[in-house]
């Protein structure tokens, strides 16, 4: 399947860069802290060769959407993927979400749950686990190649997979005036609760859910094993894989995906 060009919607007055590509059941592939829609580079077409329609966005304050988080909460940034969902006419979807995306996509199943038909949680924030505040703090600072290169080879098991093209995405978000203001505001949220005081990991499982975790991730490190174990929850750790594991690992990433999709029906 070729590749879709990204294109922009606007969201409740805010200008959002997406990218949406085949036809069948809605999939949204919501990216992490820092990131963009080019994470899922690796994956959306895979996905959506399934028989599925694939959306990918970027998140307020993130790639060249919107630099508007208002307060950078993740009830904000809810709101905005409630609203991008109306946008562009999904009713009920699949989330797959990593990192941050995933703590958001775990709270939007919290508040809407009849919207969600499953969630998929990639190397996810908030169920506990300590994030590297170092990782985060570097992030927000940094504004040459040269400065988000270590910080981003972090993302990876294999340090030489990060590639120039990724390094130069993020150094073209931070250009942007407000970008990081932007982007300390959202570091400044905590990712750990709903809006209706729910633990975020205590939501998983209310739908059907699929947690995926690079065993060699730095940044948000996989809990020991049988924490998550519950009923409608499905773990898998990948070996030799880091925090991008959908990246390192995308065969694999992709085969676990589709076939939970495919499960989910």
């Amino acid at each position: 399947m070729s590749a879709a060009e990204p294109a922009f919607v606007d969201v409740a007055g805010r200008r959002i860069r997406h990218v949406v590509m085949g036809e069948g059941d809605a999939v949204l592939l919501v990216h992490g802290f820092g990131g963009c829609l080019e994470t899922w580079s690796a994956n959306q077409a895979a996905l959506a060769a399934g028989g599925r329609t694939v959306a990918a966005l970027d998140l307020p304050g993130h790639g060249e959407s919107s630099l508007d988080v208002g307060s950078g909460s993740l009830d904000e940034l809810v709101a905005c993927v409630r609203a991008y969902l109306d946008a562009v006419g999904f009713d009920r979807v699949h989330l797959v979400g990593h990192s941050m995306g995933a703590a958001l996509c775990l709270a939007l199943t919290d508040c809407d749950p009849t919207r969600v038909r499953s969630l998929t949680l990639v190397g996810p924030a908030g169920f506990g686990q300590r994030i590297n505040p170092d990782f985060i703090r570097g992030m927000v600072a940094a504004r040459t190649g040269e400065e988000f290169q270590p910080l981003m080879r972090q993302l990876y098991a294999d340090p030489a997979r990060l590639t120039d093209a990724e390094v130069e995405l993020a150094v073209a978000a931070k250009r942007r005036e407000g970008a990081v203001e932007a982007l300390a505001k959202v570091a400044s949220s905590r990712y750990a609760g709903t809006p209706s005081g729910r633990q975020l990991r205590d939501v998983a499982g209310s739908v059907p859910t699929l947690v995926v975790w690079g065993a060699g991730d730095a940044v948000a490190p996989p809990p020991s094993a049988g924490e998550l174990a519950r009923e409608g929850v499905s773990v898998h750790v990948v070996p030799r894989a880091g925090h991008m594991v959908q990246v390192e690992a995308a065969d694999e990433f992709n085969r676990l995906v589709g076939e939970f999709l495919r499960h989910v029906g």
